[in-house]
């Protein structure tokens, strides 16, 4: 699994899980505008802003927690990534549930009934 993806029990009851940074990221012409960029099958990225939009470059970098390295830094506010799945309640339905991941690092996260929790 991707190094922007925690570890934990929720991969055994959750699908469709995923991890996305989110930025507002600056043009060329001074402007932000929202950005993101899916992690979800990342081993390592070294992520750029091209003109406002997240572009993962062909060499690797080193990730903070699960934010991945790169130049955006310097050019983007409001870095956030989540991570997202559809989790299995306690009555076999599934609900989307999201987790912003971007302030932790190296953590375990369950699915407490459909809710994606980090485990104390």
């Amino acid at each position: 699994m991707s190094q922007y993806i925690p570890e934990g029990s929720f991969t055994l009851t959750s699908k469709n899980i995923r991890s996305t940074l989110y930025t507002k990221s600056q043009k060329r012409d001074g402007k932000y505008i929202p950005a993101s960029l899916d992690l979800t099958n990342l081993s390592s990225a070294d992520v750029a802003n091209m003109d406002g939009f997240l572009v993962n470059q062909t060499h690797s970098g080193s990730a903070s927690g699960y934010v991945p390295s790169g130049s955006y830094q310097k050019t983007s506010d409001d870095i956030v990534v989540v991570l997202s799945a559809e989790c299995q309640k306690r009555d076999q339905t599934y609900q989307e549930s999201t987790l912003v991941i971007s302030g932790l690092n190296n953590v375990s996260v369950s699915n407490i009934d459909g809710v994606l929790t980090v485990d104390e």
